[in-house]
């Protein structure tokens, strides 16, 4: 596995409505990232590509999840190997979510 597939970069797309799920501001450049990364070599892992680990970022978001990857662990934007994306909360539009494989967002208690 190394990517989406498209079906899956529908889903993130539709649930983002095309805007970065962090910033909320651009709609410009705009990337897919793996909450929980691929890892070297990629992933035999079936959660790595389903839509509960992928968000949609611009390029400014997605380079500082990555530069400041301890601070974006701690609010779900990254996933520790191990975890499963669906059931780690995200700190999104304000609020904590869990993101589903269905595209959805629910709102959770933390």
């Amino acid at each position: 596995m190394t990517g989406f597939p498209k079906k899956v970069r529908d889903l993130i797309q539709a649930r983002a409505k095309g805007i970065c799920e962090r910033c909320q501001f651009t709609n410009v450049g705009l990337q897919i990232h793996h909450r929980r990364p691929r890892g070297m070599g990629g992933s035999k892992d079936p959660d790595t590509n389903k839509a509960s680990n992928g968000v949609l970022l611009c390029l400014r978001c997605h380079e500082m999840i990555e530069r400041f990857r301890r601070e974006f662990l701690y609010s779900g934007w990254l996933v520790l190997q191990g975890k499963h994306p669906a059931e780690t909360p995200i700190w999104r539009n304000k609020q904590w979510v869990l993101l589903d494989d269905d595209g959805g967002v629910t709102e959770v208690t933390r």
